[in-house]
Parts: structure tokens; sequence; C-alpha cells
């Protein structure tokens, strides 16, 4: 049976990062979807949240990281991803980068390459103050379905499928974060999500 605790619980940011830490898999509000959340350098439950999600292994899963000394431990600041990260993160923005510091093959699929935020979400930011590595970010749905915003959809598709829910009750509707891949020369944008490819030009070519 899939544990809930509620978001305003002061005790639900130390339970959450205790069943990470535990190898659990979590379901987490953010700024823009609920997210399906085990700590990103476990291999096994990084494979779980494959598994659960019904992803394929090819497709690389998103990580979220505490802040930007935690980024930089994982991947190549460039010049454009720093300037990126100083103006729109913490936030809904998702840099694509070089791996610096080696995650499971699920998180990249092998391509060298790590996809990474900062969540401004006051959760998320609580949850860091009790991990020191990164978690899976990847949106709370089955692949291939339509984001789910309602906390009884999310419920209904996950129950007993996770450890552990974080009941944010609905969240507003969001096209989740914006992708920038910056491995390449222009960068290339992925998804245009709460964040206009129109903004990103300001700061970077693509």
């Amino acid at each position: 049976m899939t544990v809930v605790v509620k978001e305003e619980n002061p005790d639900s940011p130390k339970i959450v990062a205790s069943v990470l830490n535990n190898g659990g898999i979590i379901i987490y509000p953010t700024e823009t979807l609920y997210g399906l959340g085990a700590l990103a350098v476990n291999e096994e439950s990084a494979k779980k949240v494959f598994d659960i999600k019904g992803r394929l292994q090819a497709n690389p899963i998103p990580i979220l990281v505490r802040d930007k000394d935690m980024l930089s431990e994982y991947v190549e600041v460039t010049d454009e991803a720093d300037r990126l990260i100083e103006k729109f993160l913490p936030g809904p923005l998702t840099l694509v980068l070089k791996e610096k510091k080696n995650l499971p093959h699920f998180i990249s699929a092998g391509t060298g390459n790590i996809a990474i935020r900062i969540s401004r979400h006051p959760f998320v930011r609580r949850l860091f103050d009790f991990l020191s590595k990164p978690i899976t970010s990847t949106s709370a749905n089955i692949s291939g379905q339509e984001n789910l915003f309602s906390f009884d959809e999310i419920y209904k598709t996950f129950n007993s499928k996770v450890e552990l829910i974080v009941d944010s009750g609905n969240l507003p509707r969001s096209k989740g974060s914006t992708v920038i891949d910056l491995t390449v020369k222009p960068a290339l944008l992925i998804r245009e999500g709460d964040i206009s490819g129109e903004r990103l030009k300001e700061f970077v070519n693509f």
C-alpha cells in the first residue's frame, strides 16, 4: 500500500528523504507537474522509475538538483548554461549538458548528456535540506499518456506502484519545463514549456 503524506506536513520532507535514501520511489509536486522520483545515483531505483512509467530505457530521464553547486558536480557548465542558470533557475527550465560525474546508465541512456534543472517549488526546496544527491524528475504519468494534474488521478494511477505520494492537491495546468540542449552548436530547443523560446533567445543562440 502506498503511503500518502500531505505537503504541508512539517515532517514531510524528512519522511520523503528517508524513503528515497532507502531506495524507494516517490511522487512529489514541482512548479510544473507531479514528478516520479528516485535517487538518481541508485541504479536499481532509477530502473524502477522506467518500469513504473513504462518508459523505454533508450530515453534519458531528467534529474533535479538542489542548487548550482550540486548541478556543477554532475554536468559541465558552459558559458551559455551559466547565463540561463542565472536568469531562469530555480524554475521551469531543463538544461541538457555534458555529463561530468557518472550516473547510472538509465539516466543518460548512454548519451553522455544529462537533462538537469533546479526546481523552485517550496516542497522540493525543503526536501533538498535532507538530500545530498539528485533525484529523478520525469513527469508522473504513464509514457505516451497525458500529464496528470489531479491528485485523485495521480493516486489512482500509482497507488501500490510507488512507496510514497506527496499530496499537493490539484496542480495548475502547465506545459512542463522548457528543455534546451546546450551540447550542440547552435543550441537546440527540444521542448517549449512554461518558458517561451523567445525569452531564451535573449541569452542563447538556437
